[in-house]
């Protein structure tokens, strides 16, 4: 398996879905996991689980980007290519015939270019070059004609993807009919959710709203900046009491600059439950992204509603009235925030409705059943 990063702790979505099926894999055959370690990496907690971590210090640089870029075709791909990783991916193929090589995002793909095995799976995190699309809509002049230009690349790639390994695996319908519906090897496998035993929450006592997501990631920081200026002002206005709680690793100078005294930047944190403790309900006001997010996922079992765009929610349109409500504009945003943060119960309500959609319907193991009868096939 062949990961960006160590996945333990599961500090992030990304990590969450990587350890979600490496635990899987490794209950069914011995697991060599190839992957960077950020400085945060828990190898030995890995270990316990019987995974075998072969991991290399994260050391990103211009000149290996120069490099990667070259080797790959691909400027977020060459991010994170590396001789290190590439050369204990080869060691740890050579040790034996593989029964499967598991490859998590599109920019890792390279990495197991060369690597024989019986079955070769990749894992579409998100669908790159729409992400990359959807950046382009949002950005304005040079860094919008970047985004367009690697969202060329990365479709490149995908298109050779779709021919060097036997399946390929999306997170949602949508992602899938991005890269064609119908193709052969493609297969749908959402995000999902280990129900935590401490969930759901006590209800909060304090009009909050809680935004939990990497707040260093793109799509992730103009949601934040856009909330902040363009629908929390006049949620303000209505609900003086109210609080906004922005919570998340590696915040954006942007992100943190929206700070003031309805507004408070945690930045990284170990944690997010007690945060979402404080919170009466969730907010995911992303306007570009791809994928499924597993932050909402979290947010409904722990028992807080969710209010987002149509973009936050691809993929998880069956929660739509099962704790989620859509609004895609400030001046809908601002009327649904408003209304649930100064109406206990209501979200009461939609608490108890939204953390049992997550048991029912996004438990990790009914999310990747297809992926792992597949690899047992």
């Amino acid at each position: 398996m062949v990961t960006k990063f160590v996945p333990f702790p599961d500090n992030d979505g990304g990590k969450q879905r990587v350890l979600a099926v490496a635990r899987r894999l490794a209950q069914r055959a011995d697991l060599v996991l190839c992957a960077y370690d950020d400085g945060t990496a828990d190898i030995a907690g890995l270990e316990k689980l019987g995974i075998d971590v072969r991991s290399v210090p994260w050391r990103p640089t211009a000149g290996r980007s120069v490099l990667g870029a070259l080797a790959t075709r691909s400027l977020s791909a060459g991010r994170f290519f590396s001789s290190e990783l590439r050369a204990e991916v080869r060691a740890a193929a050579a040790e034996g015939p593989l029964d499967l090589l598991q490859i998590e995002y599109m920019q890792m793909a390279p990495l197991g270019r060369d690597v024989t095995a019986a079955r070769r799976v990749l894992d579409l995190h998100n669908v790159e070059s729409a992400l990359m699309r959807s950046y382009g809509r949002t950005a304005r002049g040079p860094s919008a004609a970047a985004a367009y230009t690697e969202a060329a690349l990365l479709a490149a790639m995908e298109r050779k993807a779709l021919r060097d390994f036997d399946t390929v695996v999306v997170v949602s319908e949508r992602e899938r009919d991005r890269l064609g519906a119908g193709l052969p090897g493609l297969l749908v496998c959402p995000n999902g959710r280990d129900p935590d035993p401490s969930c759901p929450l006590e209800p909060a006592s304090t009009p909050t709203a809680a935004f939990v997501a990497a707040l260093g990631w793109a799509p992730n920081v103009d949601a934040a900046v856009w909330f902040a200026r363009e629908v929390w002002p006049e949620v303000v206005r209505r609900i003086p009491a109210a609080r906004l709680l922005l919570v998340g690793r590696d915040p954006a100078p942007s992100v943190r600059a929206l700070a003031s005294s309805s507004v408070e930047v945690s930045g990284t944190v170990s944690d997010v439950l007690p945060y979402l403790a404080q919170a009466r309900l969730a907010v995911a006001p992303l306007r570009s992204g791809g994928g499924t997010r597993l932050k909402i996922l979290e947010a409904l079992d722990a028992g807080r509603p969710v209010v987002a765009t149509s973009v936050a929610v691809d993929g998880l349109e069956d929660l739509i009235g099962r704790g989620v409500v859509v609004a895609d504009d400030a001046e809908t945003m601002v009327d649904v925030v408003s209304s649930l943060l100064d109406d206990p119960e209501a979200v009461s309500a939609l608490c108890q409705v939204g953390h049992d959609a997550v048991l029912a319907s996004h438990s990790w193991d009914a999310a990747l059943e297809p992926l792992l009868a597949t690899v047992n096939a």
